[in-house]
């Protein structure tokens, strides 16, 4: 399901969301020795690019919605969300996002039934992976903040998008 140019716009005109939170988890995994020789050739000044990003343990369910992070720099970078988890979301963007980083997150959820709104849902995200195939980056988040209204509508779209 595609969303209008006009829902996107209506996300996008909202306020960036607020400072990032710092995350109090462990410290992320030493990347493997085959990442470690991806991130010498890395673009992104020698940040690990993980090989493999199927390690969900929940069904994730394509699709193709708005979306946006705040970086830690208080950038807003546009984005897509490819897929979504009850764990989490994958995301494609043409811009380097930081792995192992929470950062405030946005996506425009087209409304279930006909005539309705998108649905701006918020919360935070960890990024878990960063895999580069050419000009595309494909990047994906667990959650670590959604508020239940929007696990709700995600969770929703999710059994919908199964059957």
């Amino acid at each position: 399901m595609t969303t209008t140019p006009e829902d996107a716009d209506a996300l996008f005109d909202a306020p960036p969301p607020p400072a990032a939170a710092k995350s109090h988890s462990a410290p992320a995994p030493a990347p493997s020795p085959a990442a470690s020789t991806a991130a010498a050739d890395s673009p992104f000044g020698g940040l690990p690019v993980v090989a493999s990003a199927d390690n969900r343990r929940e069904q994730r369910v394509k699709v193709s919605w708005p979306g946006r992070v705040q970086l830690p720099n208080g950038r807003v970078l546009n984005l897509r969300v490819r897929d979504v988890s009850d764990g989490g979301v994958g995301l494609l963007t043409e811009v380097h996002v930081p792995a192992y980083t929470v950062l405030n997150f946005a996506m425009g959820v087209p409304p279930l039934n006909e005539g309705g709104q998108v649905t701006a849902v918020s919360g935070t995200i960890k990024t878990t992976y960063l895999v580069v195939q050419g000009p595309d980056i494909y990047c994906g988040g667990t959650w670590v903040q959604l508020p239940s209204a929007g696990r709700d509508l995600v969770g929703k779209w999710i059994r919908r998008l199964r059957r």
